[in-house]
């Protein structure tokens, strides 16, 4: 389902109210909130049609919203929601988790859902994924990037990522070598933590 930019606006602002967002900056919450939708609609929809048990709606309910944030996060939005769906049905029909889990130091559904979208996989996000070639190729290019970030005697202001070849965008700012070298190291970070997650998205 396409939205406009008001009722991408619309369908936030009602996610963000469940606190299903959480902490995500505006750009995953605007790809997020329709995912939220659409599952929920599925969900909806099996329970008109009493395609389902109660039981397993509940425990569908319980770990789709957390699921599909976890999977979105690993591969971007760009995944089979209604395979995700059906696998996860199965998965769970014939699960159970223990009634009062609170005093747990490992909650089981919580344990569930980390496992399920860890390892979840369909022809799409299959078709996204770096080969090991291609992986290798990004990580050695990766670890150059970071090798001219932190032994930079400037400080550096971000990596341009726009095209194929990567390059480190210094700083017009002085500190000293000390100073210098912390804050490229941030820059660093910042950098690691893109770029990985690029990576696990197939970008």
């Amino acid at each position: 389902m396409e939205y406009t930019e008001d009722e991408i606006l619309d369908v936030v602002t009602r996610w963000e109210n469940t606190g299903l967002l959480y902490g995500l900056p505006l750009h995953e919450k605007q790809e997020l909130a329709p995912i939220f939708d659409n599952i929920s609609r599925m969900a909806l929809s099996l329970t008109d049609k009493n395609k389902i048990p109660i039981q397993t709606l509940e425990k569908l309910e319980d770990t789709m919203f957390p699921i599909c944030r976890r999977l979105y996060r690993r591969v971007g939005f760009d995944f089979d929601i209604e395979r995700m769906m059906d696998s996860l049905i199965k998965e769970i029909e014939d699960k159970s988790f223990p009634g009062d889990f609170r005093d747990d130091k490992k909650n089981p559904i919580v344990n569930f859902c980390i496992n399920f979208a860890d390892t979840y996989e369909d022809e799409i996000i299959s078709k996204k994924q770096f080969s090991d070639k291609e992986y290798i190729e990004r990580v050695d290019k990766a670890l150059g990037i970071l090798r001219q970030i932190l032994l930079n005697k400037e400080m550096v202001s971000f990596v341009d990522r726009t095209d194929s070849d990567w390059k480190v965008m210094l700083s017009d700012a002085k500190k000293s070598p000390k100073q210098t070298r912390y804050w490229n190291q941030n820059v660093s970070k910042e950098f690691l933590t893109a770029i990985l997650g690029d990576t696990n998205k197939g970008v």
